[in-house]
């Protein structure tokens, strides 16, 4: 190693020479991180800090298989989300295996921390203590909270004082699939004390959101048993339930145990509406496969429809359970409330209850961004400026006409003309009260600027519908079009969308029209549109 010659470079030399003894001292005086391989059933590996290895249950049962690569070494940590506090971890001998010695506590609700001594190879089996499983299985389900994470709140609250063994999430957790979306809503799970299993909705999978899903929550087509059922979860977010599907399902349901399914979109509407499979076929199949003697089938839960809806088809129980914080479909009387439900199996069979949650109180201001600042408007301020009002509808994309009603509304170019006004290359961002947002040309604000406008119309925030205003409203304020002839539909939608907005990203007419609108913001530098 060559020695250095003047002052300042021996000076460096001997600091770098002393930091590496420091460090080398107190490596030497800590104990070695222990080399350990851990493969897990039932829980999925996720990130962590330092030495810890961090996991996530997607069941109540989780084997653990630990290999270690020297013997001695510091304990290894390892943490396992979502596991009930009840808890029992056991060391099963097996052939080769040498010692274990596991820690085992709470770190935070539903969150357990395993410090574990040992050598050679170990298996660990994570599962529910007995006498938690003496009464029989007793869950709650939420679906369709839709980012509404206020209304969530709520009813984890509630949640947390029935006792149940754990929560399941019927679909549309958050909006439109983005990360900060998910990193919402688990946040407010959080406070939740039980573990939850989950399943994804349309919404979920949005824009790469399936990723974000399948990472933070695990897979979409799995089972487990508890409590002497079997809890059958599967993906219908994509609005149908494939072949293959049927046939993993078939082998699922062999007629050992009793079970329930539990998936978003439900395989028939009890409204006799569209809010079903896509394929009738399928949902023929589907039904035909769960009704078949032997199977055992004694439920199927979903969400997808903003309803509490109860009924028997073919002896089996049907529960529609989306009132977790998205807008309602229907009034009180036909169960459209905010909700959860909570599901005790006893000797007399499945005992099924919606609790109603009362929503949170919504604000009536709206918040509009540019180039001159902030400007917040009240109601009573958007009422005086409404000029527009006409009988619109719009097409979704079934391709079935939707939201048909009176719409009261201000030209959103107005409210942008007060905040230093919009520029050809600019881009208008229209954000959710749920997070949800969608992005805007010039031309949409502007539609006679690139002969849009007897296509669209003016682009207005709709106040009020049918003379129903915000909060009462729970979909308003609300992005409406007002063409001639007061129908927006999909080839209407096609031929106003600027490329990388609107149809481009979601193919729906309905999709443009924004609820619970609580920003607008000017944002410079977007892509004109072409005449």
């Amino acid at each position: 190693m060559p020695f250095p010659h003047n002052r300042k470079s021996l000076f460096l030399f001997f600091l770098v020479m002393l930091v590496l003894l420091l460090c080398a001292g107190l490596s030497a005086c800590s104990p070695a991180a222990a080399a350990v391989t851990v493969r897990a059933k039932g829980a999925f590996e996720i990130p962590a800090l330092d030495q810890e290895i961090r996991l996530r249950a997607y069941r109540p049962d989780v084997e653990l298989l630990l290999e270690w690569e020297e013997e001695g070494g510091a304990p290894v940590e390892i943490v396992v989300e979502n596991m009930a506090a009840s808890t029992a971890v056991e060391v099963i001998p097996e052939g080769g295996q040498e010692w274990a010695d596991p820690t085992v506590a709470f770190s935070a609700p539903a969150c357990l921390t395993l410090s574990v001594e040992g050598s050679g190879r170990q298996r660990l089996l994570l599962s529910p203590a007995e006498e938690s499983l003496s009464n029989g299985p007793f869950f709650a389900l939420v679906g369709d909270s839709q980012g509404h994470n206020e209304v969530l709140a709520e009813i984890i609250e509630e949640v947390n004082k029935t006792g149940v063994d754990f929560l399941i999430c019927l679909g549309d957790l958050v909006a439109s699939g983005s990360e900060a979306e998910y990193a919402a809503f688990q946040e407010t799970m959080k406070a939740l004390e039980c573990p939850y299993y989950a399943v994804p909705g349309n919404h979920d999978i949005r824009e790469g959101g399936f990723d974000h899903y399948s990472s933070l929550l695990g897979p979409v087509d799995y089972h487990f048993d508890y409590g002497g059922y079997r809890f059958v979860f599967a993906d219908s977010a994509a609005l149908d339930f494939t072949e293959s599907q049927r046939s993993w399902l078939s082998e699922v349901l062999d007629g050992e145990l009793p079970g329930f399914i539990f998936l978003h979109v439900p395989p028939l509407d009890p409204r006799e509406n569209d809010h079903s499979f896509l394929d009738p076929a399928g949902a023929d199949a589907f039904l035909e496969l769960i009704a078949e003697p032997g199977r055992g089938v004694q439920g199927v839960f979903s969400g997808h429809i903003h309803l509490f809806h109860h009924r028997k088809v073919s002896g089996i129980d049907h529960v529609v359970s989306g009132g977790g914080g998205a807008a309602l479909y229907a009034t009180a009387e036909e169960g459209g409330f905010h909700h959860y439900t909570l599901c005790r199996v006893g000797p007399e069979g499945l005992e099924v209850e919606a609790v109603k949650v009362e929503a949170p109180p919504r604000s009536d201001e709206l918040v509009v961004s540019g180039s001159e600042g902030d400007l917040i408007f009240t109601a009573e301020e958007l009422d005086e400026l409404a000029v527009l009002e006409q009988e619109l509808s719009f097409q979704n994309r079934l391709y079935n006409y939707g939201g048909k009603g009176i719409y009261r509304g201000v030209p959103v170019s107005d409210l942008l003309e007060k905040v230093g006004g919009m520029e050809p290359d600019d881009t208008l961002m229209v954000y959710a009260l749920d997070g949800y947002a969608q992005a805007y040309a010039y031309g949409n604000v502007y539609p006679e600027s690139c002969g849009w406008e007897e296509r669209q119309g003016p682009m207005a925030l709709a106040i009020s519908f049918d003379g129903e205003t915000v909060p009462e409203w729970r979909e308003g304020y609300r992005i409406a079009f007002f063409p001639e002839d007061g129908v927006y539909d999909n080839e209407d939608c096609a031929h106003t969308s600027a490329e990388g907005q609107g149809w481009h990203i979601y193919e729906s007419a309905g999709g443009r029209w924004v609820k619970t609108v609580v920003r607008l913001e000017i944002v410079q530098g977007g892509r004109p549109v072409e005449p």
